[in-house]
């Protein structure tokens, strides 16, 4: 069984004496999937309170917990899923429920999440209140780290998640396009790229980021640190800007959030995997955005001892390859052809990254060919993609 976007049939689970059950405290050898969830008074788990991510339930069906340790909740909630501390899969995959606010924002006191990690739970809370606010979720929330029986508890299906289920369900876009960042006027560059060269270390990126930030200074694009910037300033650019050039980042998805139609979003390859079309997906549907994916990857360049791209990898692309494609969309002019890494600079780069993962070598990707065969069947889960 897989989670169906489009299947309505089953939109809000409505349970009387609700047990929410949080993940254990004790951190187990794959803590990406968890036991946690929603049980009915009897035991049984409520479907809708499973998270899908991956191809895959995220949490499975958690055991009754002892009586004496869970604690009474009175009155009507919402059950919000799994809280992410990271950015990006905070996106992707806690804020999938909220298209319920609309129906349910009157009846309830607050919204409920289990944590993805039973440790200082409402830090990450805290951490996202005020993104919850660009969302339009501007009602109480909790993390709670132990088992709580609730009066009476609203579980909406999951309505976004990662790969397939980025294109969202449609009451999850009609949602967004209604509430996010609608208070924030737009401010900001017209044309900007997000850049990833000043991210700490084991981020990835691309080699060689410096070169093609100085060529795209020359055609009047800002270089765009979104760590460096507020909340509400980064949704006021996204808003703003009629050019966007980015690598496939966590960004992206807060792009798709608050963009419009009249956006241009260049998406660059950076490592071999195929997730970048789930990427325009989301940018396409949502929002009506020409959102385009640019493959001019050359090389992967792995940390040892990685064996495939993901989270650390860094990207070596063309950076002339990169100027033609954008040339054809219109988001460059189409004069001067962009120069690409010399070989000195090359090796410049491969030391530069063993300075800042402090010894660790990095390498070209053995196998390559092979792997990108693999690709083509299909994306090789368990990748992090939000890095």
């Amino acid at each position: 069984m897989y989670l169906d976007l489009d299947d309505t049939s089953k939109t809000i689970s409505i349970i009387d004496n609700a047990i929410i059950v949080p993940p254990s405290r004790e951190r187990g050898p794959n803590n990406r999937f968890q036991a946690s969830g929603v049980l009915t008074a009897e035991g049984e788990l409520v479907e809708n309170s499973i998270t899908w991510g991956e191809g895959r339930q995220v949490n499975q069906g958690p055991v009754m917990p002892d009586p004496d340790t869970i604690q009474h909740l009175p009155g009507q909630h919402m059950f919000g899923g799994i809280m992410f501390g990271h950015f990006g899969h905070f996106l992707v995959e806690s804020t999938t429920r909220l298209w319920a606010l609309d129906e349910l924002r009157a009846a309830i006191a607050s919204i409920v999440y289990t944590p993805k990690i039973n440790a200082r739970p409402m830090q990450f809370v805290r951490q996202f209140r005020p993104l919850f606010n660009v969302l339009g979720a501007t009602v109480p929330v909790r993390s709670t780290p132990v088992p709580l029986r609730v009066d009476r508890l609203f579980v909406p299906r999951q309505g976004f998640g990662q790969f397939e289920l980025m294109r969202g369900s449609e009451a999850y876009r009609a949602y967004m396009r209604r509430h996010a960042g609608k208070r924030i006027p737009a401010r900001g560059a017209e044309k900007i790229y997000i850049s990833r060269s000043g991210l700490q270390r084991d981020r990835g990126g691309l080699i060689g980021e410096w070169l093609l930030e100085e060529q795209m200074r020359r055609e009047g694009y800002e270089i765009y640190h979104p760590q460096n910037h507020p909340l509400v300033d980064q949704v006021a650019q996204y808003k703003a800007a009629r050019h966007i050039v980015s690598v496939d980042c966590s960004p992206l998805h807060l792009v798709g959030f608050v963009g419009n139609a009249d956006q241009k979003v260049a998406i660059i390859k950076r490592r071999s995997i195929e997730l970048i079309p789930y990427f325009v997906e989301q940018l396409t549907l949502f929002q009506g955005i020409d959102a385009f994916e640019v493959d001019v990857l050359v090389d992967d360049w792995l940390p040892h001892p990685d064996r495939r791209p993901g989270r650390r990898s860094c990207g070596e692309i063309s950076f002339s390859g990169l100027h033609d494609a954008l040339a054809a969309k219109g988001m460059v002019s189409g004069g001067q052809p962009w120069r690409d890494l010399t070989d000195a600079e090359r090796e410049d780069e491969r030391e530069r990254l063993r300075v800042l993962h402090e010894g660790t070598e990095f390498f070209r990707m053995p196998n390559r060919e092979r792997f990108l065969e693999r690709q083509k069947a299909g994306p090789v889960r368990g990748a992090d993609k939000f890095a």
